[in-house]
């Protein structure tokens, strides 16, 4: 195994995928459209990938019970622009959903420093190699014991599915916050499939050929995975590309409240083969009938990292009082009691050295004796 396979330049093709795919294929959390949800069910039980992958509680009995639960919604870097390979988790997300507090979406970094456990001799590495280095369930079991939290379910999607949803539902409308020239093919400002987003504006330009530009008003699905897949150019790199991923998601969520443009036997199994989980039809419908809460909306919780450059290469570290925040923040919407948050960069700290200047950003604005009774 290479130790240092995430040290070569990321792959700088699209990047999230993982809500939008997910919002049609679990239409139901949002939106409790149970009738219309059992008349593609089997459909939905045909064709999707069920895998028997579980988290660390019995989560059918959770659901049952009307408990909340959690989901770890996976995006990879596959499944379109000619990318077949397994990838990387680009997109993650742990997903809260309450009876009580509605849903609840905590977006982890995909450069967050980790040390992945049993596999603490490649550190450092970046989050979204987990799933490259292992599999779906040491993925679930890395997540859970980093933020101290468990893990139910998964849903992991590629990039084949975003297209397919937003030309779905007729295309998008997204006022960008920033102007950027984007081409698709070469992950920079020049090339052809050429986009230009204005800052403020909801139109952009596209030119097929990287000069004959024309005007457009809706983003169809090319165009809206181009508007989210730019970083390098973003002044506030992954933090504004993860702004521009939410203003799409929310489009996203508003078109979908038409259940008839999605919630139909073709275009789900057309969607569904993007999609692997370990969610059954029952599970679906469950969260369908017995979570949805129209007066509860869907609330995004930020992760603050600090960004480090280490041995060359670039990397969001989360200080250890942010990493307790958000353990507080998802166990609190679990309605679990209080607990410390977990190790140290997830792995165990007896099988690889933290660096000083990683150190420093972990414990920063900790004394020492917060830093000891943390570190364990």
């Amino acid at each position: 195994m290479n130790n240092r396979m995430d040290r070569h330049r990321q792959h700088k093709r699209g990047r999230w995928i993982a809500l939008g795919v997910v919002i049609a294929c679990l239409l139901g959390i949002f939106y409790g459209l149970n009738t219309i949800y059992r008349s593609v069910s089997s459909s939905l039980s045909d064709s999707y990938t069920k895998i028997h992958e579980k988290g660390g509680r019995p989560a059918d009995a959770i659901i049952r019970k009307g408990q909340p639960i959690s989901i770890l919604l996976m995006g990879t870097d596959t499944g379109a622009l000619d990318r077949t390979d397994k990838g990387r988790t680009d997109t993650m997300m742990l997903i809260t959903v309450s009876k009580t507090k509605g849903i609840h979406l905590v977006s982890i970094p995909r450069d967050t420093m980790i040390a992945i456990p049993g596999l603490e001799s490649t550190f450092p590495q970046k989050i979204n190699s987990v799933y490259t280095f292992t599999n779906v369930s040491d993925t679930m079991s890395t997540i859970s014991k980093y933020l101290n939290v468990p893990v139910d379910y998964f849903a992991l999607v590629n990039m084949g599915g975003l297209e397919k949803l937003v030309d779905q539902i007729g295309g998008i409308t997204v006022k960008s916050p920033l102007s950027f020239t984007f081409s698709t093919d070469t992950s920079h400002e020049t090339g052809k499939n050429l986009y230009q987003f204005y800052k403020g504006k909801t139109t952009f330009r596209y030119a097929k050929d990287g000069v004959h530009f024309k005007t457009y008003h809706k983003m169809n699905g090319k165009a809206a995975l181009a508007f989210t897949r730019m970083r390098y150019e973003d002044p506030r790199g992954d933090y504004g590309r993860t702004e521009r991923q939410r203003l799409v998601i929310a489009q996203l969520v508003k078109q979908a409240k038409n259940p008839a443009l999605l919630l139909n036997k073709t275009f789900m199994s057309s969607i569904s083969k993007n999609l692997r989980t370990n969610l059954t039809t029952k599970d679906m419908l469950s969260l369908a009938t017995e979570y949805y809460n129209p007066k509860k909306k869907v609330k995004a919780i930020s992760v603050n990292e600090t960004s480090l450059w280490y041995e060359g290469i670039s990397f969001q570290v989360m200080p250890r009082l942010e990493q307790q925040r958000v353990t507080n923040e998802l166990r609190s919407d679990l309605s679990l009691t209080h607990a410390t948050t977990g190790p140290v960069l997830a792995g165990n700290p007896d099988k690889f050295t933290i660096p000083q200047a990683v150190s420093q950003v972990l414990y920063a604005n900790t004394s020492s004796n917060s830093q000891a009774a943390t570190s364990n």
